[in-house]
């Protein structure tokens, strides 16, 4: 029951990533609309740990419910973000398994580039519906926000986003697996201590 809690912990660990990274968007709209990008660099560590103590399938999974749960709680879930939690965890699950039975470290890295833009998946109705994004959030922005959403929303800004996410991920888990060594026993047994 241990091992279950550690696991849990973990994963909460790189969702609490996620988390500074939204209170941090309170700050100025540009730091909500490409949240991606410093969640890429935040969150690394925490999945680093995460895949090498328990290298097994379902751990990206379990990190993306945890995060869709938490954006619920807070009051910034939708369907967008249900679908991109889903969608992009399981093609880091298929990567995981296809790089080394979720023990190679091209597994990691590939994995958690595809899920870094998972905060993209959150923001891109704003890109899809700006009337109906805006009227959803109208309540919780300040004025600040309603003048400069429209400005910075323009495709230029949403590639340049989506590269650098991809880049910072790719690079962060790079030099965090350079001596990848997952721990041997990862088969999970809800009975050991």
């Amino acid at each position: 029951m241990q091992r279950a809690f550690r696991l849990i912990g973990l994963a909460a660990i790189y969702t609490a990533g996620f988390f500074v990274v939204e209170i941090f968007g309170a700050l100025h709209p540009y730091a909500w609309t490409y949240s991606a990008v410093p969640a890429a660099i935040v969150c690394a560590w925490p999945y680093f740990k995460l895949c090498q103590r328990y290298p097994m399938p379902g751990v990206a999974m379990l990190s993306v419910v945890l995060l869709l749960l938490l954006n619920f709680i807070i009051g910034q879930g939708h369907e967008f973000l249900v679908m991109g939690c889903f969608g992009f965890g399981m093609i880091a699950e298929g990567l995981r398994k296809l790089f080394g039975n979720c023990r190679g470290r091209w597994g990691v890295i590939t994995s958690y580039t595809v899920l870094s833009l998972i905060p993209f998946s959150k923001t891109c109705v704003l890109w899809i519906d700006f009337e109906t994004a805006m009227n959803m959030f109208m309540s919780k922005m300040r004025e600040l926000y309603y003048a400069t959403m429209g400005r910075m929303l323009s495709r230029t800004m949403l590639i340049t986003m989506i590269v650098l996410t991809l880049v910072f991920a790719f690079s962060m888990m790079w030099i965090l697996t350079r001596d990848w060594r997952p721990r041997e026993d990862y088969h999970f047994d809800f009975d050991q201590e």
